[in-house]
């Protein structure tokens, strides 16, 4: 496991020489690195992560804030009717279907759902069937979307993209978990402090 800081000095890198410079500076400053099967790249800012795919020294692939993204939703996503949805968004709105939209759009359908189980609109008893085991919402991941009962944090696949399309889906295979596979996506139970 190794890691470089790379200060974001400014300027333009598409211009004069830039792309020349990138070509350049990006493999020797991967060069040294120790061996690793997956480069990650923490780049809030995006000043540089964009620049990292196919620059490598080592041929590996790129994950993070460029290359693969790990994302909520994708708008390319075509699996479990996400080709459907992302038809009925287009012809509503004159952009592509983002994560925020996905996530408000969830939440909705959550709360629409659990009022509908508790066949009222008082807050309390929607609350009661959100917070049921049995409570699940259908989002087009492939899976059941529960809340997890110690925090009420929803259990979603995260989906693996590179700008084009879905990769992979997370979990990824071969990770087990004695409830779901989705609690081995972020802190599970004996491991968070949160308690709602």
């Amino acid at each position: 496991m190794g890691e470089r800081v790379v200060p974001d000095t400014g300027g333009a890198r598409q211009t004069d020489s830039g792309v020349i410079q990138m070509q350049q500076q990006v493999p020797v400053l991967t060069q040294e690195a120790p061996e690793y099967d997956v480069l990650i790249a923490a780049d809030e800012n995006e000043a540089f992560a964009g620049y990292l795919p196919y620059r490598t020294w080592d041929a590996r692939p790129v994950a993070g804030s460029a290359g693969l993204e790990p994302v909520t939703w994708d708008a390319n996503s075509e699996s479990w009717g996400g080709t459907q949805l992302r038809n009925r968004f287009d012809r509503r709105f004159p952009r592509p279907m983002s994560q925020l939209d996905m996530q408000a759009w969830t939440g909705v359908r959550m709360i629409g759902e659990a009022t509908s189980r508790a066949k009222s609109a008082d807050p309390a008893r929607i609350l009661t069937a959100l917070r049921d085991p049995d409570f699940g919402v259908a989002a087009y991941k492939g899976v059941r979307l529960t809340l997890r009962d110690w925090n009420q944090q929803l259990r979603q696949p995260i989906f693996l993209a590179d700008g084009r399309g879905v990769v992979s889906v997370s979990p990824q295979p071969g990770f087990l978990h004695q409830v779901t596979e989705l609690d081995t996506l972020g802190m599970d139970r004996p491991e968070t402090r949160c308690r709602l």
